[in-house]
């Protein structure tokens, strides 16, 4: 490989950095593209073929209807892009793409703060159109430039424009040798393992890619349950309420009722002692009758 002196390039932290007024005026296509791309990033990709040291995976819409699958298997020093390349695992079969449309190439690098030399991933632009790194647009005339293990990489228009071939660059991290025995095996569960990663993710599935179109019927799809929940709990909340009142009056009829049986027979008692009393009176009356 090459030997080239490091540059400083901006990274895709420094490049997607937005602040909050800026961001709150990025559309939905442009969030759901680097939200994807975020999350592919944050998983941990493992390849036993130790030749794979980077992978291109789709994230746009059209990219992921390639007929040559999702992912682009980096394993050589140089890979170019385009409409007519030699690699068929490297074709982008459309009129916006060029013919050689880019070049993604590993190169050693030497620093003065650093003992041993780095290898440096590089994107150099040969294209009609542009290739855009982070959404910044490279023409031919550009030096190369630097990317970086979750670097969103566009061919012919940004990567949330809806004709973008979008991908995300990962870093594939490095194995230790297995037996030819494993390799198969290890191959296949790497293959179920990515699938599943994607179906979580949303993309990637047997049945059909996820597109935009479906991410925002699935938030409409979100927003009608969450509503639907609100207004069970709103009928839940009243039904409650219209038990506990009438409860609440059941109480105070009962309590009504009790206190006026209570008087009643507090009454009925004091009636009982009061002709009592009127009849001792009167018994009373009679014998100092007879005694006088």
């Amino acid at each position: 490989m090459a030997m080239v002196t490091e540059e400083a390039k901006p990274g895709a932290k420094d490049v997607m950095a937005e602040s909050p007024k800026k961001k709150a005026s990025i559309p939905i296509e442009r969030e759901f593209i680097v939200s994807v791309a975020s999350k592919l990033a944050s998983q941990s990709l493992h390849y036993s073929d130790p030749h794979v040291w980077g992978v291109l995976t789709a994230i746009s819409n059209i990219a992921r209807k390639r007929t040559q699958g999702i992912n682009m298997l980096l394993t050589g020093n140089e890979h170019c892009i385009g409409r007519l390349v030699e690699n068929g695992h490297f074709q982008i079969e459309s009129n916006s793409v060029s013919a050689n449309h880019c070049r993604i190439y590993r190169m050693k690098v030497t620093s003065e703060n650093m003992e041993r030399d780095a290898t440096s991933i590089l994107l150099k632009d040969t294209s009609t159109n542009g290739t855009y790194l982070n959404w910044e647009k490279l023409k031919k005339n550009n030096p190369a430039a630097k990317i970086h293990h979750g670097d969103i990489i566009s061919f012919a228009a940004p990567p949330h424009h809806e004709l973008a071939f979008a991908f995300v660059y990962r870093e594939v991290l490095v194995s230790t040798p297995t037996p030819d025995n494993v390799v198969s095996k290890r191959k296949a569960e790497e293959l179920i393992s990515e699938n599943k990663r994607l179906k979580g993710l949303g993309i990637g599935a047997p049945e059909g890619p996820i597109s935009l179109d479906d991410f925002r019927s699935l938030q409409r799809s979100n927003t009608q349950e969450l509503r639907k929940q609100l207004e069970n709990q709103i009928a839940l909340n009243n039904t409650l309420h219209c038990e506990n009142r009438a409860a609440a009056e059941l109480h105070e009829s009962e309590l009504k009722s009790t206190k006026e049986l209570a008087a009643k027979c507090y009454l009925d008692q004091l009636k009982e002692l009061q002709l009592m009393v009127d009849l001792k009176q009167k018994e009373l009356s009679e014998v100092n009758r007879a005694f006088a």
